[in-house]
């Protein structure tokens, strides 16, 4: 017993002596020398929900109709969001890049004036409830062009995988007289190409300035548009491997579908800080 208590003491005593140094085994922020990075963090998002089903003419804004104004669905909402970096090949100069977030939204409000959407009319006066929900997983590969110590500029191509779903229910107008309840609901899943480039810099050995951003505007299959993911913060790192994150993300996505489930056309902005914890290893 006596042994083992001393070794113990022993052990502990070269920890307590070790961790300190291993503390002091990087000169900038580990996230740029280290392989893998990761964050796990709660966007507080002022949101943005227009969109029009089966208009008579998707290119007029004007058939736009405002989620939060019209119908009552909330504008601000905390949603999940995590973050993943991998970097490998010669001086780690390639990365693959991950992100997913998620978010829903409802809301419910009389109407003030008639509302078309997909076919059918929800009449002024009438209760009505609505929701938007959605879900991004973008995916990325890139190479580093400037990588050091302090810097790490680089460029990529990748994809975004966008899921939406959005739907209004209530009385419906069968003819002057006669209503029923029903509820119309539209979406789908659309897969976009995206170039991208980032740039992080660390001032100093615990902290880390970073930016990011990924667009395009095209048309694809059954979607034409734009998309913008942009991110701009900056990153503590409290212990060797574990840091926290603050920064701001903006994500728009304005464009047209001409799907079987859905003809009409969509802008939606996700605007907000991100509080996130984050790893390196």
């Amino acid at each position: 017993m006596t042994r083992l208590c001393y070794c113990c003491l022993v052990a502990l005593l070269l920890m307590t002596v070790t961790a300190p140094l291993l503390a002091q085994d990087y000169d900038y922020h580990p996230a740029l020398s280290d392989n893998f990075t990761a964050s796990i963090g709660w966007m507080r998002s002022s949101n943005s929900f227009k969109a029009e089903a089966d208009g008579t003419d998707p290119g007029d804004d004007g058939d736009y109709i405002d989620f939060e104004d019209s119908l009552g669905v909330s504008g601000h909402n905390t949603l999940w969001n995590g973050q993943l970096r991998w970097k490998f090949g010669g001086q780690r100069k390639w990365s693959l890049f991950g992100q997913y977030f998620t978010n829903s939204a409802k809301g419910e409000a009389v109407l003030t004036k008639d509302i078309e959407w997909d076919g059918d009319t929800f009449r002024e006066g009438s209760l009505v409830g609505a929701g938007v929900k959605m879900s991004i997983a973008r995916l990325m590969v890139g190479r580093s062009w400037i990588k050091n110590d302090r810097h790490d500029f680089g460029v990529g191509v990748g994809i975004h995988n966008i899921d939406i779903d959005i739907y209004i229910e209530g009385d419906i107008a069968v003819n002057e007289e006669d209503f029923e309840f029903k509820r119309d609901e539209v979406g789908g899943s659309q897969v976009l190409p995206n170039i991208g480039a980032w740039y992080n810099f660390s001032p100093a050995k615990r902290w880390l300035l970073h930016a990011r951003v990924d667009w395009i505007s095209a048309d694809i299959g059954d979607y034409d548009g734009t998309l913008w993911n942009t991110t701009v913060g900056v990153n503590f790192q409290a212990w060797r491997h574990v840091g926290f994150d603050l920064y701001w993300q903006y994500f728009n996505l304005n464009g047209g579908a001409e799907k079987d489930d859905w003809r009409g056309r969509l802008d939606l902005t996700y605007s907000g800080p991100v509080v996130a914890m984050t790893f390196a290893w």
